[in-house]
């Protein structure tokens, strides 16, 4: 009845696998099991610990002063759109949990998504390894935006994935200080240098193939957020700003200046940034902060850029006038440590 009940496909299988196999009732305690919380009238029993485990997902949504009861945790926010669990618990929270809900007539969560283990330079992580990941030495040597980043766009969400620095820094490098904040930089310079910082056109003026895919990356990208298919909503923006690095590399409007083709140029420039102006607002979800950076750079006030996400995309083009609020978004924002 519900396909996408869980998900990815390979937890799906897995689960139908077990389902197939045929289903046994289980108890809810366990006998003469000296820890646990004791079943009420009957001190042999302790409560089955995943039972009183998976329950704390509807319990904790009770807050300080509530009545313990049911009905007012599920107030509180009860079914989940999205369960994310660690896949080497998907029998308990894709068989066992649905089943004590449906058993309590309580809704289901909408999806029980099993992701991945992580690895590290291609070993498992662990103590006596002394090869452990540290999230908060990582993002406060590189930053959230770039750690949020490599994550969602270098492995699959719900597959294994695997950590390396080297390719960790040559990503995020790669994607968004080169592809996205050179593409920035060069074009807001040579409008500086050229222009005085006044942008000589509206980009609704002009008419490049940049502005159709722009409008297909607005349904495509949430499209895949939503769907937890990230790399897949990070892919198709580098591979759109890539096109833009392209076009101005065989534009040169750095030389069509020198040889009076302004007009031409100019477009080129407004173009580019048009183009870096979706991206920002598409990554906004993955890279908030840098995009917050680039949208002002841009000359966008803060009050414009609150709020702003793909579906109001199309709503700030690059408009004709002065750019006072410029300020040089960093072209690297990691480098090897040596």
């Amino acid at each position: 009845e519900n396909p996408d009940f869980v998900q990815p496909t390979r937890s799906r299988n897995e689960v139908l696998s077990w389902v197939k196999s045929g289903l046994r009732d289980f108890s809810v305690s366990r006998a003469n099991n000296p820890w646990g919380i004791p079943v009420p009238k009957d001190n042999s029993q302790t409560i089955y610990v995943w039972f009183d485990a998976l329950l704390g997902y509807i319990s904790s949504l009770l807050e300080p002063g509530d009545e313990p009861t049911i009905e007012n945790a599920i107030a509180r926010g009860w079914p989940a759109k999205v369960h994310i669990i660690g896949k080497d618990i998907l029998r308990f929270h894709a068989i066992y949990w649905p089943a004590m809900l449906m058993s309590a007539g309580l809704e289901l969560p909408e999806v029980v998504f099993g992701h991945g283990f992580l690895t590290k330079d291609g070993l498992k992580m662990g103590k006596s390894l002394g090869n452990t990941l540290d999230p908060f030495s990582l993002v406060g040597t590189y930053g959230a935006d770039a750690t949020r980043y490599f994550f969602l766009r270098s492995i699959e969400f719900g597959s294994d994935g695997d950590y390396n620095e080297e390719r960790f820094i040559s990503t995020v490098n790669a994607d968004l200080a080169n592809n996205l904040g050179n593409l920035l930089n060069r074009s807001m310079n040579l409008i500086r240098k050229n222009c005085d910082l006044m942008y000589e056109l509206d980009s609704s003026e002009i008419d490049h193939p940049f502005r159709e895919t722009a409008s297909q990356l607005a349904t495509l990208v949430p499209k895949n957020l939503e769907q937890l298919h990230f790399t897949g909503a990070c892919q198709p923006i580098v591979e759109y700003l890539g096109q833009a690095n392209l076009y101005i590399a065989e534009e040169e409007p750095w030389t069509l200046f020198k040889q009076g083709e302004r007009e031409r140029a100019v477009r080129c420039l407004c173009t580019c940034l048009e183009v870096v102006r979706v991206s920002a607002v598409l990554l906004k979800p993955v890279t908030p902060m840098l995009s917050d950076r680039i949208y002002q750079s841009l000359g966008f006030p803060e009050h414009q850029w609150q709020g702003k996400t793909a579906k109001t995309v199309a709503k700030d083009d690059i408009r004709r006038g002065p750019n006072e609020q410029f300020k040089r978004v960093a072209p690297r924002l990691c480098s090897v440590q040596t």
